[in-house]
């Protein structure tokens, strides 16, 4: 299969047209042919210089920039090389810093935005500190002439909407990725009778399902006799695998009215409380595990996975590369998550980080700003359209897992959706508290639900009046 898309991806390549320019009947020379999307005539002098400009993103994960990069692929070495060049014709430096870890920018942002610490000009957040922030005026706008740009950029239309305020988005986000699914060790598929490659088939044929896969689950339980390791049918971690089933089922905890804007509780739903009852159903029969079952952090779940002690696991799409190849030496694969009875394809929550210029740059900065980063982030006309597949394969221990399912998922927008809740201001871990934690500690679904519908209308509440 890898060869296939090779050749496949050559042959694209190869038959890339090309415009010639030639003189016109009057002799005169013919009008050259206009700037392709993504590229900039160097021959013409720069619109614009913005003086030495240095422009820092804040994330926790990443530290790079044109001197450090380390391209692992034919198209980002042509990325890179195009900074390097937008750098030097327009006067700006531009890097991602690692300001900390994930907890140190949760935690510190709100003191360097009240602070107006300029090291950084943007910040990367998950939605929930965004729109805790943005609540307080703590994000510049930003006009949204910005997002109109003729460079081809694929903007998040969702999150430039979410973050407008008195008519100008305050946050933006670029480029969809697909959430996450599966995870399935085959070998351990093999040691309970069952085909190893079974979820891709089921995927294929569109029977994976709740059904299927509690069923798969069942059968992974098996006693492997004494002395041998412990194996988990399923490993996850409770809000993770609990939000990835109420999506999978068309539920939500909230949804946006769209005359007022204000959210509106939705866990008091068939769906909602359906997804509860599976959920629990799960745990009752001691098909997931729990980090209680086992000790250790939160996301011992991927430990155990790596080490095959969990037949299948939930989990993101970015742990395949980072937590799981070549961790995990047995051959495994990667599915959607199974759909539920009251959807007729599969779905996915997908929370994108949102971008953000604090609020104490004025509007020439913000601008400055904003034209750099089109141009850091825009797609060059040889960009080819399936790069992505190169790169996520070796990731990957089978094809089918890029070539089937991350396909499936790019070709379907509609099969991935931004939660309402996702950009809820002080969420913080109220949904852990009500409902997935809840789930673990044997209580009956419509407790959880009933429960929780104070706490929860009152937190609507605050949030509404912010």
């Amino acid at each position: 299969m890898k060869k296939h898309w090779k050749l496949m991806l050559s042959a694209l390549m190869l038959g890339t047209v090309f415009a010639l320019v030639a003189c016109g009947d009057n002799g005169e020379p013919a009008q050259p042919a206009p700037t392709p999307v993504g590229q900039i005539d160097t021959t013409i002098p720069p619109e614009r210089d913005l003086g030495g400009m240095e422009i820092n993103i804040a994330t926790w994960w990443v530290e790079e920039d044109t001197a450090t990069a380390d391209p692992q692929s034919a198209a980002m070495v042509a990325r890179w090389a195009d900074r390097a060049a937008m750098e030097d014709r327009y006067n700006f430096t531009m890097r991602y810093v690692r300001y900390g870890s994930w907890h140190d920018v949760r935690d510190n942002i709100s003191q360097e935005l009240l602070a107006g610490n300029r090291d950084f000009q943007i910040w990367v957040m998950e939605g929930t500190w965004f729109a805790t922030h943005h609540s307080q005026n703590l994000f510049a706008p930003i006009p949204r002439e910005n997002f109109e740009d003729d460079f081809g950029i694929e903007w998040i239309t969702s999150i430039l909407d979410l973050t407008t305020r008195d008519g100008s988005p305050h946050g933006f986000a670029h480029e969809v990725g697909m959430a996450g699914g599966i995870y399935f060790n085959m070998r351990l598929f093999e040691e309970a009778g069952i085909e190893r490659d079974l979820p891709f088939q089921l995927q294929a044929e569109n029977n994976w399902t709740w059904d299927t896969f509690t069923d798969l689950a069942r059968r992974l339980s098996v006693d492997r006799g004494e002395g041998a390791a412990e194996v988990w049918p399923i490993t996850t971690f409770n809000s993770d695998f609990l939000m990835r089933a109420l999506a999978s089922n068309g539920a939500s905890y909230a949804t946006v009215d769209p005359v007022t804007g204000n959210f509106v509780n939705n866990t008091n739903t068939i769906e909602f409380l359906e997804t509860i009852q599976w959920v629990v159903s799960l745990r009752d029969e001691m098909l997931t595990m729990h980090e209680a079952d086992v000790g250790g952090e939160w996301n011992v779940y991927r430990q155990m996975f790596n080490d095959g002690q969990g037949a299948m696991m939930s989990g993101g799409n970015y742990v395949a590369g980072a937590r799981v190849n070549p961790s995990l030496v047995d051959d495994w694969g990667f599915v959607a998550f199974p759909r539920g009875p009251r959807m007729d394809y599969h779905h996915s929550w997908v929370n994108h980080n949102v971008n953000a210029i604090p609020h104490f740059y004025n509007p020439d900065e913000v601008s400055n700003i904003m034209f750099a980063m089109q141009r850091w982030i825009r797609p060059l006309e040889d960009d080819d359209p399936y790069d992505w597949i190169f790169e996520n394969l070796v990731n990957h221990s089978d094809p089918r897992s890029v070539e089937e399912t991350m396909m499936y998922f790019t070709r379907n927008p509609s099969l991935q959706s931004m939660p309402a809740h996702s950009m809820m201001p002080g969420l913080g871990e109220i949904l852990g508290e009500n409902f997935a934690w809840r789930v673990w500690s044997g209580n009956e679904p419509a407790v959880i639900v009933e429960e929780a519908q104070l706490v929860w209308n009152a937190f609507l509440d605050r949030v509404n009046a912010m």
